[in-house]
Parts: structure tokens; C-alpha cells; sequence
């Protein structure tokens, strides 16, 4: 386990220790659900990039908590068998804020829910998996096709997935119940991902290990009125940044 930790950790990076409490990682998209499917990744990383520079820091104020020096990375992502550029954001909070946080940031970009995730945690109730690819070849295309050949091993593979790097980050996360939304007890859901990453090429499933990680769904309303312009402006961003394209 602590090689697996050791792996984890060389890919996420550390976070930054601004405050005393748990590393955590918050993982979302700016790209609505609602979003035309023919529109280009390269539009759809412009109106992420345009949110995490105009949007993102607002929206850490309005939560009470400094973004002075809290970097996002830009980075892929994948939910119900979509490829999107996403967000990776790390802070040292307790679960309460974090949680919180995750909550506006799901109300301002119109997201279904946000992912929060603790991989320091002893007592982690989710299992994940690490798929790898050679050095500088995981392209969106190329992690994307992954992703629909691992839904094709089991359907319930295809929730989603993170990027750092040359490797895909999948967890098995689990409901208020504990059950998981795939389905797959962690061992089952390590071995459909092993299947998948034999069958394609230059894909290597490489660790796997346990987390704390939770989905925070969008609250119904926000914790902070400062919130409700922020969501307007996201609102003008996906009308500014997203144009139907002509299929070809």
C-alpha cells in the first residue's frame, strides 16, 4: 500500500500548506451538461481556462477562504462517457469547508456535482485505480477512446476518470449507502480496468490503493449571494465560448 500511496502521490503533486488540516482535492468541470456535443475540445478548454481565470478566485472569496496562491491545473477529465478539459484544485481543509466549497463551485458552473477526494486517508472507503501511458501520448482523443474501451469491458467503468499526465485516475466512488455506482466491488472494478488497459495499446494498469472521496452534489441554492453573479457571468462564458459547430 504505501508503494501505491508513494505512486498516487508522485501524480497529484503536494498541496499547498497555507492552513492545518487534510489534503483536499477537488476535481470539476467547467463545461455544463447541457453542453452542444459537436463542439470543439479545443472551444470547450478555452471557455475552462476563461473560468478558472475570471470565475474560480471569485468563487473561493465568496466562500470565505483566500485563492491567493491556490493554483488549478488544467487537465482531462471524463464523466458518463464524455472526455472534457477539467480542473484539479488541492487545499489543506477539514471536510466541512471543502465540501462547502465544492458546493459552490457546482452551483456557479452549473455542475451536476463536484468530486472531493482525501488519498491520505487510513481508513479510505473507495478504491481507485491507475491506468498508465507512455511518456507525452495520452492525447484527449486517445483518453477518450480508453475510456469508452473500458465501458465496453464493463458499463460501469464508464463515470468517469481524471488526468495527470500519462495517467488516468479512476475511482470507484460509492453512494450515501455505500454502494457503488459501478456496481463492482473494488476487486472486480480494478480487474474490468485491467482487461481493458491489456487490450489497448501502450495502456498498463499500474497501482491501485483506497481513498475518502465523496461526490458533492449542487446544492439547490447557494450559501453566499455572491454567487449568483458569478453564475451569470459563467452562463455568458458557455454562450460566449461554445457555438454550435456544423457536423461533418
Amino acid at each position: 500500500m504505501r508503494r501505491h500511496i508513494l505512486a498516487l502521490a508522485l501524480i497529484l503533486g503536494s498541496a499547498p500548506a497555507f492552513a492545518q488540516a487534510v489534503a483536499q482535492h477537488l476535481f470539476f468541470e467547467a463545461v455544463p451538461m447541457g453542453a452542444p456535443p459537436n463542439v470543439s475540445y479545443e472551444a470547450r478548454q478555452r471557455l475552462t481556462e476563461r473560468a478558472r481565470t475570471e470565475l474560480l478566485p471569485a468563487i473561493l472569496n465568496a466562500a470565505g477562504l483566500d485563492g491567493v496562491g491556490t493554483a488549478a491545473d488544467l487537465r482531462m477529465g471524463g464523466f458518463r462517457l464524455q472526455t472534457n478539459p477539467s480542473l484539479h484544485m488541492t487545499l489543506r481543509l477539514e471536510d466541512a469547508p471543502a465540501d462547502r466549497l465544492a458546493g459552490a463551485i457546482a452551483w456557479s458552473f452549473s455542475q451536476e456535482s463536484v468530486l472531493v477526494a482525501d488519498f491520505d486517508s487510513a481508513d479510505g472507503a473507495t478504491g481507485y485505480a491507475l491506468v498508465r501511458f507512455p511518456a507525452g501520448s495520452l492525447t484527449p482523443e486517445r483518453a477518450q477512446r480508453f475510456f469508452l474501451a473500458a465501458a465496453t469491458e464493463h458499463e460501469g467503468l464508464g463515470g468517469g476518470y481524471t488526468a495527470f499526465g500519462d495517467t488516468l485516475l479512476f475511482l470507484n466512488l460509492r453512494g450515501d449507502d455505500g454502494t457503488p455506482y459501478s456496481g463492482l466491488p473494488d476487486e472486480a472494478f480494478a480487474e474490468f480496468l485491467r482487461r481493458a488497459a491489456d487490450a489497448f495499446p501502450g495502456a498498463v494498469l499500474t497501482a491501485t490503493g483506497r481513498a475518502d472521496a465523496r461526490l458533492v452534489l449542487q446544492p439547490p441554492q447557494p450559501d453566499s449571494p455572491a454567487l449568483a453573479p458569478l453564475r451569470a457571468r459563467h452562463a455568458a462564458l458557455v454562450s460566449e465560448s461554445l457555438t454550435a459547430e456544423p457536423a461533418q
